[in-house]
């Protein structure tokens, strides 16, 4: 379907330091399995799933080694072919453990894993058609890989009427190139996984939302976009942070999601670039989760690279095959700059959660120093949702959280754009999520 317009939301946001020209041109590179990983048996939004394997097993690529859980799940399969040798506790980027796999790599099995009978959709009818993707979904261990890490089996059984699903490929955060990548390699996949979705949940129509400070993947969208009539290739101006659904949905759609309410209440699904190429994968080839791509990058990498991981391989694994550290002790943080977590231990592991790992300078992350307001209004200038971070932050450093709340508190989406314009360098990102925490504690009381 042709579209050569360009949109954007229509208040609020900034112009970011984009920083991806140092992978935009990196073709993805499959990292070789390390001697060892360990695979966290939470990746998903939820609880952890149960061992489905024992110490001293062997199981191969692919294989389900985390099943079964009451509540919110996703299963996990393991991401190389060789031994179970323990069970253990993985630390995450958040400071926070969950039980994990440790696997010991087997070399001589490196071609060995499992694949699932591709599907045939064929002559299906709407339901059957619904109940089979959602069950190989679900059985593929597939989530939302932008960061979010909802079981997708889950959000493609919604109740909603939905009408149009939008693959979200903008990307705003800095030096991240994942789905840009992903968008000028593998669009045909992206593609492929969108109408897989349309047709999934009932859909009329589908977009492939794209930044045009990504023209070479805008340009490859645009052409597979011909072949498939219910689905366009949406340009969006450059502005951050046009990655958050609700901004998302409202570019291209110019519908407004509900405070405390998810786009399907105004008929929209919104899936990941990475996502919806995982779900073709699952269906056309029979392919289960078990490793993603993430930019390594920052001027604190000797080579940025864009890597397929495997699941449970360590973030030090990761850097030392980019050639390890250009600068002594670079600040680390897992995700986006503007809304990912510093982490100073090397052995975490990569998680489908993980979008990319940069490596900064200290000059560059400039964390430390932080001077007083000073009232210029640059914050609320903007902020996408409309709020005053400066007086939300004030009332949660002097406890006044009710008043927090008031002044639009749990409405922030922690975007962290306030925080980068500010010319005192104040960590207002920080402190909202502070007045985040204690909100939601007294709701509890």
């Amino acid at each position: 379907m042709e579209n050569n317009s360009v949109k954007k939301f229509p208040i609020g946001g900034t112009h970011l330091p984009e920083e991806k020209e140092l992978t935009t041109h990196t073709p993805i590179v499959e990292m070789p399995p390390p001697g060892e990983v360990t695979i966290p048996l939470k990746q998903h939004l939820g609880v952890p799933v149960e061992p489905a394997v024992s110490v001293g097993e062997k199981v191969r690529r692919g294989q389900v080694i985390g099943h079964r859980a009451q509540g919110l799940r996703a299963l996990v399969h393991s991401s190389v072919s060789g031994e179970v040798v323990a069970f253990t506790d993985a630390r995450l980027p958040d400071e926070t453990t969950v039980p994990a796999v440790t696997i010991r790599t087997d070399p001589a099995a490196s071609g060995d894993r499992v694949r699932l009978e591709p599907l045939n959709l064929e002559g299906l009818s709407q339901e059957e058609y619904r109940s089979a993707v959602v069950a190989r979904v679900e059985e593929a261990g597939i989530v939302g890989l932008g960061g979010a890490t909802f079981p997708t089996h889950i959000k493609l059984s919604t109740h909603d009427p939905i009408d149009t699903v939008i693959v979200n490929g903008a990307e705003c955060e800095p030096y991240i190139t994942v789905d840009d990548r992903l968008m000028q390699e593998r669009a045909d996949a992206v593609f492929r996984g969108l109408e897989i979705v349309r047709r999934t949940v009932g859909a009329k129509q589908g977009y492939v939302a794209c930044e045009v400070n990504k023209p070479d993947a805008l340009k490859r969208l645009r052409e597979v976009a011909r072949d498939y009539p219910h689905i366009a290739a949406q340009a969006l101006d450059t502005r951050y942070p046009h990655g958050a659904e609700k901004h998302l949905v409202k570019a291209v759609l110019n519908r407004e999601v509900p405070l405390r309410a998810l786009p399907g209440s105004v008929g929209v699904l919104v899936n990941n670039v990475q996502t919806v190429c995982a779900i073709a994968d699952a269906v056309d080839q029979g392919l289960p989760l078990s490793g993603r791509v993430v930019t390594v990058s920052g001027h604190g990498v000797r080579e940025p690279k864009n890597l397929l991981i495997p699941l449970g391989a360590s973030l030090g694994d990761a850097i030392a095959f980019c050639g390890g550290e250009s600068v002594p002790d670079p600040a680390v943080v897992v995700g986006g700059p503007m809304t990912g977590m510093r982490i100073t231990d090397y052995s975490i592991p990569v998680t489908k959660a993980t979008s990319g790992i940069i490596l900064l300078t200290e000059e560059e992350y400039a964390g430390s120093i932080h001077m007083a307001c000073i009232r210029c209004g640059k914050c609320v200038e903007v902020c996408p949702m409309y709020l005053p971070p400066n007086r939300m932050t004030a009332y949660v450093n002097n406890d006044m959280i009710e008043e927090a709340v008031g002044a639009g508190l749990e409405a922030c989406i922690l975007c962290g754009a306030c925080q980068f314009v500010c010319p005192s360098k104040r960590p207002l990102l920080e402190w909202i999520k502070h007045g985040k925490a204690l909100a939601a504690a007294r709701k509890k009381r």
